[in-house]
């Protein structure tokens, strides 16, 4: 006897078996008992989410003599004929009938009475392939067909289908399913095989599907198929062509800590596995999209669909890298992944990306350079030496010039007070004993608090940015190649060289958050940013933020 795919074997049967689709199979339910069920419905949805199943199960009840809740009971006659093949029940591929002489020949047949069902029901498949003049030939009848005459067309693409069709239709769209969902489905299948797939195996076979059951239930077929009754999960990574997990963990921490001879060493074993590319590439972006959502959500496992354990290994991950970087990498991925069918050589294009997204301090952009102070940010809230990439020249132990790193934030120790004690502050301090009890002169009394409006405009801007450094620590280091300039009312005004730190600081977000630790230093006072002429260019920006380190090579 010849076999029979899983998907075939276990179809649903009635609406109650279908799964993801409560929103669907209620209305088809309550239509059946109350005996309004319409003249023409649109089933639309992405491949493997039940659309031919609900249409034939509507079919069987439509005719059914005794329905039960909605549902056919399987019992009467009329189940009976239409479990097989039924001249009543009448399937089309629209793909293989697309021309209006097709149409006319179902509008002509469908004039006449039923054979042997109370109903003739058209189920049209993939109803977007046809023609604009089998369209137009259907309207009429479709509109206003017999009374014992139900079409219902499918599509995965109804933006094809023309406005005056849907209109004349009921139309309900088919979600993608769940992975757990799609996991409990498959078990069940198993149980009733007899066969075993360990668990992740399955997590990993359901979201290979994308949210079809037929697809998943075809690759836990192919499965059995290689390994027998009892799957493991690396041999189902071996059937995909995917790398597991923990492999993808492992690139994902080689990416983000700048290690890209790790990264090329990782795919060399992608190819020596020989696992395929553009699988692999397709789950690496998955994974950081992954990171991102997580850098972005916070704990989401039900975006993700994914379990607990691997939502904590992404939380921990994600703390690794700013929200720049992560996006960087997930559009660049995705760039390469669009361009893997037109490359001749797909390894040296990943490659390449990889390296890309591993070093992003030899990227030009404005994005790259708050991408690579994010890292430097990271490293100093580690405790990591701040010796980098772009100040390799700087020999550890050697202090850099204070005018090559003018910022508080860098390299550069701040400045001693106007005010400060003429000893060390980390000496005891040693004063003379006074002969006799002498009044304090005025010079020497303590001095009135500084308000707002007795402030230089470059004194409050530096107030201005310890106060959002709290927070906004890569705010603050770029405000600081902006200079105070003038206090108009209660409005400083803040000038900028740079083009590219004046258009970052001036945005709507960071204005607000600027003025946000503004109104904490001086309540009532904002913050205007203007742009000196002359604006800098991306190497000067570099240097602004990176000092004489950094330097671009062509």
């Amino acid at each position: 006897m010849s076999h029979r795919a899983l998907y075939r074997q276990y179809r649903p049967a009635t609406f109650s078996e279908m799964i993801g689709q409560e929103h669907i199979t209620t209305i088809l339910k309550n239509q059946v008992k109350s005996g309004t069920t319409a003249h023409a419905y649109l089933f639309a949805g992405t491949r493997g989410t039940g659309k031919t199943s609900a249409a034939r199960i509507l079919a069987r009840a439509v005719n059914c003599e005794e329905p039960v809740d909605g549902e056919p009971c399987g019992r009467c006659r009329s189940c009976g004929i239409s479990a097989g093949e039924c001249a009543d029940i009448i399937e089309l591929d629209a793909a293989s009938n697309t021309g209006v002489d097709d149409m006319r020949d179902i509008i002509e047949k469908a004039r006449f009475m039923p054979l042997e069902l109370k109903h003739k029901v058209y189920i049209i498949d993939e109803a977007h392939a046809l023609t604009a003049n089998a369209f137009n030939a259907l309207l009429k009848t479709l509109e206003e067909p017999p009374p014992h005459v139900t079409f219902i067309l499918a599509t995965t693409e109804p933006h094809k289908i023309p406005a005056t069709i849907i209109s004349r239709c009921q139309r309900m769209d088919f979600h993608r399913l769940g992975v757990s969902d799609m996991v409990k489905r498959t078990e069940e299948v198993l149980q009733r095989e007899n066969a075993h797939i360990e668990r992740d195996g399955l997590l990993a076979i359901a979201r290979a599907a994308e949210g079809g059951m037929r697809d998943c239930l075809s690759l836990a077929d192919q499965c059995l198929s290689f390994c027998g009754n009892k799957v493991s999960t690396q041999d189902v990574y071996g059937v995909l062509g995917s790398m597991e997990d923990g492999f993808l963990f492992d690139m994902a921490e080689a990416i983000l800590s700048s290690d890209p001879a790790r990264a090329l060493e990782l795919l060399d074993q992608v190819v020596r596995d020989g696992r395929d590319l553009k699988v692999f590439l397709h789950d690496l972006t998955q994974h950081m999209r992954s990171l991102l959502l997580t850098k972005l959500c916070g704990h989401c496992s039900d975006i993700l669909d994914c379990t607990e354990d691997s939502m904590k290994r992404y939380e921990e991950q994600a703390k690794e890298a700013g929200e720049t970087r992560l996006l960087r990498c997930s559009e660049l991925l995705l760039q390469a992944e669009g361009r893997l069918r037109t490359v001749t050589m797909p390894r040296a294009l990943i490659e390449s990306t990889l390296v890309r997204i591993s070093r992003p301090e030899e990227k030009r952009t404005m994005d790259d350079l708050m991408e690579r102070i994010e890292v430097l940010e990271r490293q100093v809230r580690e405790g990591a030496p701040r010796r980098t990439a772009m100040a390799e020249a700087i020999p550890i132990g050697e202090k850099p010039d204070a005018d090559e790193y003018p910022c508080d934030y860098g390299f550069e120790e701040p400045p001693e007070p106007e005010d400060a004690p003429p000893f060390d502050i980390d000496e005891p301090a040693r004063i003379a004993p006074a002969s006799k009890p002498e009044k304090p002169s005025p010079a020497h009394q303590a001095k009135p608090a500084e308000t707002a409006g007795s402030m230089s405009p470059q004194k409050l801007w530096k107030a201005i940015l310890d106060k959002l450094g709290e927070t906004e620590r890569t705010m603050a280091v770029s405000g600081m190649y902006g200079k105070g300039s003038a206090i108009n009312g209660n409005v400083l005004e803040v000038a900028f060289e740079s083009e590219i730190i004046y258009r970052m600081m001036s945005a709507p977000g960071a204005l607000e958050k600027v003025n946000g630790a503004a109104d904490k230093v001086a309540p009532g006072y904002t913050v205007r940013m203007t742009q000196k002429s002359g604006g800098d260019d991306i190497e000067s920006t570099g240097r602004a933020l990176f000092g004489g380190a950094f330097r671009i090579e062509s």
